[in-house]
């Protein structure tokens, strides 16, 4: 059996194996005059580094046009609508009008889950399509390889190939 050496130090009178990572990463203090120290990180303690929180407003008092950046519902389940309706409903928004499950379930949520008039409106609007061309993603996964993780290139890549070939479009 092999016993590794404890590494213990006596750090603010608690005992210590070595340095702790520090956001994700070890640092170490540079024990020669040559090198310029790195800097260690301090948890901060005192009214100085506390935080600020605002009143607690009650929910009379609330309005939620001034609150920034809200999500927006688009689908909310009822019991009123039998799961197999609601199904063949989804089918004929996929098959008929080119819908995905979820612009299909807005549209309904839209018409306050009332089928008939649902169905009606879904031949008035153009869904946007959710998924990409075989082309267009041969194109993304070719960038990819080329440029990794940096979008910008990516995008600027499939813009100039797009130009300089309009059939794949």
């Amino acid at each position: 059996m092999v016993l590794a050496d404890k590494n213990e130090t006596v750090r603010n009178g608690r005992r210590s194996r070595g340095p702790s990572p520090q956001n994700g990463n070890v640092q170490l203090e540079s024990t020669s005059e040559e090198e310029s120290p790195v800097p260690v990180d301090k948890i901060r303690v005192g009214r100085d580094f506390q935080a600020t929180c605002p009143e607690l407003q009650p929910e009379a008092q609330r309005r939620p046009e001034q609150l920034a950046d809200r999500a927006l519902l688009v689908w909310s389940p009822t019991e009123a609508i039998p799961d197999i309706k609601l199904e063949n409903y989804i089918v004929l928004a996929k098959d008929k009008y080119g819908y995905n499950g979820e612009q299909a379930l807005g549209m309904l949520f839209w018409h306050k889950h009332d089928l008939d008039r649902a169905m009606l409106d879904l031949a008035n609007f153009t869904p946007f399509p959710d998924e990409w061309s075989v082309e267009d993603k041969v194109l993304f996964e070719q960038a990819f390889q080329f440029h990794g993780k940096s979008f910008y290139r990516i995008r600027q890549m499939v813009r100039i190939i797009r130009q300089a070939s309009p059939n794949i479009l």
